[in-house]
C-alpha cells in the first residue's frame, strides 16, 4: 500500500470507531436510563425545592386557566402546600408532562365535564395501564427524556409568545444571497469592484443575519421540541399500543397538519453548542445563507394556521406522561381508593382511614358529614393537619382519580380555603383585612350555588376576642348551607356552643405526662368538643417560674367562676 492508501485506511476507521463509539455510548445511555426509571418507579424522589421549576410548571396553568371550570386558587394552593405535592409525584422527564401534570392538580373535574367526557374514567383508565404494563411504559418513557425539559422558560410561554412574533418576508434574504454569490463571479471577473462588492454584502449579510437572529433565536428550542414530538408521533404509531390508541389517533391529525414543520427544524441548528468542526461549519453556512431565518419565518407560518395541532401535540403528550407520573405516585403510597362521586349539590362527604401524603407512619381518620365540623383542640395536636388531609384528597380525587383513603364518597366539589394567610406588605394590608377578604371569596362562591367544600383555621385570628367570636359565629353560620360543607378548626370553645344547631363538633386530644415533663398528641379524631386546657401545663413543662403558672391557672379559675378576667 502506497501512504495515499494508507491515510484513506487510518480516515476509514477512525470514522468507524466514532460511529461506535456514538452507538455505543448511545446504548449505555438508553440502558443506564431503563435502570434508573425502573428504580425510581414507586418511589418518592428527594428533591431540592427549585423555585424556577416550579415557577415553569405552572405557566401553562396561567396561560390557559381560562378555559377551566374548575380551578384551584392561589390562597388555597398555598395553604395546601400543594407545591410540594406536585413535587412529590412529579416522575416526568419532559417540559409538557411536568406543566401539563401541575395543570391537572389545578384544575379539579366537575360534575358536567365527568358526564360528557368522562376525564377521570379516561385517567384512571391510562394510570391502570402504566402501572401494570413496564415494558411498554418505559418505552414512553424513554421517549419523553428525549424530548426533554426546557431549562429557562415554560413551553407554553414560548407557544402563547409565538404569536405576537411578526412574520417577516424572506425576500431580503434571497436578495442578500444573491448579493453575496454576484460579488464572488465579479471578483473573478473584475477583482477591483468585486472585493469591495464582496466586502459590502458580507457586512450587510453578517449584520442583519445577528440582528433578525437576536430576535428570533429564544423561539429555536421551542420549535425544536415541538418537532421532536412530532417526531415521536410516528414512533407511537409503530409502537401499536391499542391502549393509547385514540391519543395516537388524536396525534396523527395534528402531525398530518404539521408534518412540513418537523422538516425546518434541522436547518435552525441549536443552543448547545459543542464545538464540533461539523457544527462550526455549519454555523458559518447559516450566516451566510440565513438557512435558519428563512426556516423559522416559513415554520412560524405553519404555526400560526395549525396552532390548535400545537395544542393537540402538547395535551396527549403533556397527558401521557403525566399519567406515568400518577401512576408512580399511587405506587408510593401505602394505600389508596378509588372515590366514589355523588351527584348534585347537597354537600356530603363520607372518608374512612384517610391520611395525608407528606407525613410518614400516618395516623388516618374517618369522618362522615353533611353540615360541617368545627374541630377544637390544643396547639399541634393536629387540627390543621386534618384540615389540609381532607382538602389535598379531595383535590386528589377530582384530579388524578386517587384518594389516600380505604374510601371516599363526597361530591363534585369547589375547593376553596382560608388557612395560611399573611400580612400584604405590598399591597400595605394587615394580616385581618387579608383574612376577611379570603373569607369573603368563600362568602361568594357559596351563594352561587355549586357544591363548595371550605376550609377555615382559627376563623378571624387577626382581631380582639369579643368582635373575633360575634363575628366569626355569623360567618360560620352563613357557611351552614345545604350546599356548602364547612371544616374550621378554631381555639375558641363558645363557637361550639353558639353553633351547635349547624356544625357538628370534633376535637384531638394530647396527654400530659407531668413525671416525664412530656406531652403526647396521638392525632385521632374524636367526636364533641375539646375539654381538655393544658396550655398552661405546657408553660410549666417548657421551665417557666412557678409564680406565673400559678398565677395564670388562679386567673383561668376566677375567669370560669366569675365571668371575669383579673392579672
Amino acid at each position: 500500500m502506497n501512504s495515499g492508501e494508507w491515510y484513506i485506511l487510518l480516515i476509514c476507521a477512525a470514522c468507524v470507531f466514532l460511529v461506535y463509539q456514538f452507538y455505543f455510548h448511545q446504548k449505555k445511555n438508553k440502558e443506564e436510563f431503563i435502570q434508573k426509571a425502573k428504580k425510581e418507579w414507586g418511589k418518592i424522589l428527594e428533591r431540592e425545592e427549585d423555585y424556577e421549576q416550579l415557577e415553569r410548571a405552572a405557566h401553562f396553568f396561567q396561560n390557559y386557566k381560562n378555559r377551566a371550570k374548575n380551578l384551584i386558587d392561589d390562597i388555597t394552593w398555598n395553604d395546601l402546600d400543594m407545591d410540594r405535592i406536585f413535587q412529590m409525584m412529579n416522575h416526568t422527564y419532559s417540559s409538557i408532562g411536568e406543566e401539563y401534570l401541575y395543570w391537572i392538580l389545578r384544575t379539579p373535574v366537575t360534575e358536567k365535564e365527568e358526564q360528557e367526557k368522562k376525564i377521570l374514567s379516561k385517567r384512571d383508565f391510562l394510570i391502570h395501564f402504566f402501572s401494570t404494563h413496564e415494558e411498554e411504559r418505559i418505552k414512553l418513557q424513554l421517549m419523553f427524556k428525549t424530548i426533554g425539559k426546557m431549562r429557562t422558560n415554560s413551553i407554553s410561554d414560548y407557544v402563547m409568545n409565538l404569536f405576537d412574533v411578526e412574520i417577516l418576508p424572506n425576500l431580503h434574504h434571497y436578495l442578500m444571497f444573491g448579493a453575496l454569490l454576484l460579488s464572488v463571479v465579479l471578483l473573478f471577473l473584475i477583482p477591483s469592484i468585486g472585493i469591495l462588492c464582496l466586502i459590502a454584502s458580507l457586512g450587510c449579510t453578517i449584520y442583519q443575519y445577528f440582528k433578525e437572529k437576536g430576535r428570533v433565536e429564544v423561539y429555536f428550542s421551542c420549535f425544536a421540541q415541538i418537532a421532536s414530538m412530532l417526531h415521536y408521533v410516528e414512533e407511537l404509531e409503530k409502537m401499536n399500543i391499542e391502549e393509547l390508541s385514540p391519543y395516537v389517533e388524536n396525534l396523527k391529525k395534528a402531525y398530518k397538519n404539521l408534518k412540513s414543520f418537523q422538516k425546518g427544524v434541522k436547518f435552525l441548528g441549536t443552543n448547545n453548542m459543542t464545538g464540533s468542526f461539523v457544527e462550526i461549519f455549519l454555523d458559518y453556512v447559516r450566516i451566510l445563507t440565513h438557512i435558519d431565518l428563512i426556516k423559522f419565518n416559513q415554520m412560524l407560518q405553519i404555526f400560526h394556521r395549525h396552532s390548535e395541532d400545537i395544542e393537540i401535540l402538547m395535551q396527549n403528550f403533556g397527558l401521557l406522561e403525566s399519567m406515568i407520573a400518577i401512576a408512580s405516585f399511587r405506587e408510593s403510597m401505602p394505600y389508596y381508593c378509588i372515590p366514589e362521586f355523588i351527584s348534585g349539590t347537597k354537600a356530603k362527604l363520607m372518608v374512612e382511614q384517610i391520611y395525608h401524603p407528606q407525613i410518614q407512619n400516618p395516623v388516618a381518620n374517618s369522618i362522615t358529614e353533611r353540615k360541617g365540623a368545627l374541630i377544637t383542640g390544643s396547639n399541634a395536636s393536629g387540627k390543621s393537619t386534618f384540615l389540609k388531609t381532607i382538602a389535598i384528597n379531595a383535590i386528589l380525587s377530582q384530579t388524578i382519580y386517587t384518594t389516600l383513603a380505604k374510601s371516599y364518597q363526597a361530591n363534585y366539589f369547589k375547593i376553596l380555603s382560608s388557612m395560611a394567610l399573611q400580612d400584604n406588605l405590598i399591597e400595605q394590608e394587615s394580616y385581618y383585612i387579608v383574612e376577611i377578604k379570603s373569607l369573603k371569596r368563600i362568602l361568594d362562591s357559596a351563594k352561587e350555588g355549586e357544591a363548595i367544600l371550605c376550609f377555615v383555621d382559627e376563623v378571624l385570628r387577626g382581631t380582639n376576642t369579643i368582635e373575633r367570636i360575634a363575628a366569626s359565629a355569623q360567618i360560620l353560620k352563613s357557611l351552614s348551607c345545604d350546599n356548602v360543607l364547612c371544616f374550621a378548626a378554631t381555639h375558641d370553645i363558645e363557637l361550639t356552643y353558639m353553633l351547635e344547631d349547624s356544625y357538628s363538633n370534633y376535637h384531638f386530644q394530647e396527654e400530659v405526662i407531668e413525671e416525664k415533663n412530656d406531652i403526647l398528641f396521638d392525632y385521632i379524631l374524636y367526636s364533641g368538643r375539646a375539654v381538655s386546657r393544658n396550655a398552661i401545663k405546657l408553660l410549666s413543662m417548657i421551665g417557666y417560674e412557678k409564680e406565673i403558672i400559678k398565677r395564670a391557672e388562679r386567673s383561668a379559675e376566677e375567669f370560669l367562676k366569675k365571668g371575669e378576667w383579673r392579672c
